[in-house]
């Protein structure tokens, strides 16, 4: 057994009880390691006692202090992650000959685990609108209460709340790389990249 730092402090400090300065003196006596180790932090102990040392600025403790503070995560620790993949994009289908009705409008199926994510591309341009539903395979209700968000290479773009048919709408699509996001229960997350204008 040797001297801990905290324990050579005790005997610093005269904080240790009577019986361990006995046993410490005793073990100091034939143990030379733990004889440097004390001496050590006795010259430590007198340089901080020191009057003629300064207060570190108080921006130094501030930046000293957030080393061990806990960052705050975008998503919390024990967050599970899944990547949706596109199993259907109407627009990678070959065209319908003689099909009637709009064919304008863009449909993706997108799928991960037990969730899929059907989502419609209504209007053109600076007029598009995308409209969704998020369904689970595995519940006989829909998801009601989720937020969606639709992201570009910005950040966050928009988010939307899914009502109680588990459908949700953004009025607005900007152009370039998009990707959605969906916070689930059970602290779960879908993420899937949509390439809407190809």
């Amino acid at each position: 057994m040797h001297l801990s730092s905290e324990e050579a402090l005790d005997l610093i400090e005269a904080r240790a009880t009577e019986d361990q300065v006995r046993f410490w003196d005793a073990h100091l006596q034939s143990c030379s390691s733990c004889r440097k180790q004390l001496t050590d932090w006795k010259e430590m102990h007198t340089i901080l006692k020191r009057e003629s040392l300064e207060s570190a600025p108080e921006s130094a403790v501030r930046m000293a202090e957030a080393i061990f503070e806990t960052p705050q995560e975008s998503e919390p620790r024990g967050w599970r992650q899944l990547i949706a993949s596109v199993v259907f994009d109407s627009f990678a289908q070959p065209a319908l000959a003689g099909a009637r009705g709009a064919g304008g409008n863009r449909q993706l199926l997108l799928s991960a685990e037990e969730f899929d994510i059907h989502i419609r591309l209504l209007g053109a341009g600076t007029e598009r609108r995308l409209v969704g539903q998020v369904l689970s395979r595995g519940e006989s209700a829909f998801l009601p209460g989720l937020q969606v968000h639709l992201l570009n290479e910005n950040g966050r773009f928009e988010t939307a709340n899914v009502d109680s048919f588990g459908e949700f709408e953004f009025g607005e699509v900007p152009d370039g790389p998009l990707q959605l996001q969906i916070d689930l229960p059970r602290r779960l997350t879908i993420t899937g990249s949509l390439d809407l204008d190809q």
